[in-house]
């Protein structure tokens, strides 16, 4: 390990000084960036571009701001590599939940059987699409509720 790397990893700087990110740095880099972006989004409408390099550049600039807060605010850059591989199985977990929401959301050509809200009566079996018809008014049992 050269004499920068050791500097470096212990969170000193090479002039003896304690090396710290600076939020308002990257404030100004969160700024920049997110002013670049509705330029992109601006001259990507006024000159007509293409969606995949309208949606390409928004895109580069979304990423690149998540990765700024990630690594600066959220302070990974700052972690040991146990808490930064936690992380790698987030995008798997992700695809994982869409995978078992898509067929709910996916079908847009057909409508329910029975309107959302719509119960199982126990009772008949039959399911009631108007909740008026399953409740029942209590009976008077003289206990004074």
């Amino acid at each position: 390990m050269s004499h920068h790397d050791h500097a470096v990893a212990s969170g000193h700087d090479d002039h003896g000084g304690v090396s710290h990110f600076s939020e308002n740095k990257v404030f100004i880099y969160l700024f920049v960036l997110t002013a670049l972006e509705v330029g992109w989004g601006l001259a990507g409408k006024h000159f007509g571009w293409n969606r995949p390099m309208l949606w390409g550049g928004l895109l580069f600039f979304a990423a690149y701001k998540g990765w700024l807060i990630a690594v600066y605010f959220m302070h990974l850059k700052f972690e040991g590599w146990v808490v930064k591989s936690l992380i790698l199985p987030t995008p798997f977990l992700v695809l994982v939940i869409f995978g078992y929401v898509m067929p709910d959301v996916a079908d847009k050509e057909t409508n329910l059987i029975h309107p959302v809200g719509s119960k199982l009566d126990p009772k008949t079996g039959a399911i009631v699409e108007d909740m008026h018809q399953l409740w029942h008014k209590p009976a008077a049992d003289g206990a004074g509720h």
